[in-house]
């Protein structure tokens, strides 16, 4: 009769949660034995004590009860009052619409509120936090689907949605011998010109007078990128709201420059480059290069009253 074989049992604890194998004591995931709920991350630190999440819920996930909506630290409470309805107290943060408080309060949306009633109204900062964490996730997933499936330089913080659609997909737009670059939502982003002395061009008092709404301001006049007197066309994309001081002055004063720079029979190269807030229609600021018989100028202006220029000349 063989004896039977001696076998030695080893049990290891510490498993990696994606393919299952085993690891090195404080790595990975803690399963004790005879299986239980005592899962938990493992890692160790400086100390070689392991690193446990603080609070971990019953399946050793960490406890993420403060980032839900209802968490206490994350609302107010407000007691309804006469003729208060969901979109009325929905109306005192911004982003917060009335289908967001029927949900969060479990109020139908078509039942009317009862005076007394106490409503879950989120804090500003915490509905901030939210758009900023899906704005910050979607130009994540934007970028991946337009690069290949590869991450940005700094994952963490990329490149904003709005950013990587208005600063791509130019459509250009030529007229007059002069190059606009536009955007999608109809904004010029860069103008180049090899300027002409003439012949002026008719101006478009509708165009002057649309230029940068809804964004513009009553103090703004409807300014040209490329002036009429170099044949600048009379098309929308060629004007901008412009600051009626800035304008008439010190754009004014560069053009003048220009005018007696093409007089004399010199070459005038111009580059303009607009810059915008967000997905304004109105510049904060008009950049402009120029190159007369190849000499370099450059100004930045502020689109505002007696608006201060930087450059040299």
């Amino acid at each position: 009769m063989v004896p039977p074989v001696q076998v030695e049992v080893k049990f290891n604890p510490w498993h990696d949660e994606k393919d299952g194998r085993f690891t090195f004591a404080g790595q990975g995931r803690y399963f004790p034995r005879g299986g239980g709920n005592r899962a938990q991350a493992g890692g160790a630190g400086a100390s070689g004590q392991v690193r446990r999440p603080a609070r971990p819920d019953s399946d050793g996930v960490p406890d993420r009860r403060h980032l839900r909506a209802d968490h206490p630290g994350n609302h107010s409470t407000h007691i309804v009052q006469p003729g208060d309805t969901l979109s009325a107290i929905a109306a005192r943060r911004k982003g917060l619409t009335a289908r967001d408080l029927a949900w969060l309060n479990q109020h139908p949306l078509d039942r009317p509120l009862r005076i007394g009633q106490r409503i879950k109204l989120p804090h500003q900062a915490y509905l901030d936090a939210g758009r900023a964490a899906k704005n910050k996730f979607l130009a994540l997933a934007h970028y991946m689907d337009t690069h290949g499936g590869k991450l940005p330089p700094d994952p963490a913080n990329p490149p904003s949605l709005e950013s990587q659609i208005l600063d791509t997909n130019w459509r250009k737009e030529t007229k007059n011998g002069y190059d606009f670059h536009i955007d999608v939502i109809a904004r010029p982003r860069k103008i180049f010109a090899k300027l002409s002395n003439g012949p002026k061009a008719s101006r478009s008092r509708r165009n002057q007078a649309s230029a940068g709404k809804p964004d513009r301001l009553a103090s703004d006049d409807g300014g040209h990128f490329i002036a009429a007197r170099f044949n600048g066309p009379s098309d929308s994309f060629n004007h901008f709201a412009q600051d009626a001081n800035f304008n008439r002055g010190a754009y004014r004063a560069m053009e003048d420059s220009w005018a007696r720079d093409l007089q004399a029979g010199r070459n005038v190269l111009v580059e303009i480059t607009p810059k915008y807030a967000g997905t304004s229609k109105r510049p904060n600021s008009v950049h402009v290069i120029w190159y007369v018989d190849g000499q370099k100028s450059f100004h930045n202006f502020p689109n505002q009253a007696k608006g201060r220029s930087n450059g040299e000349r």
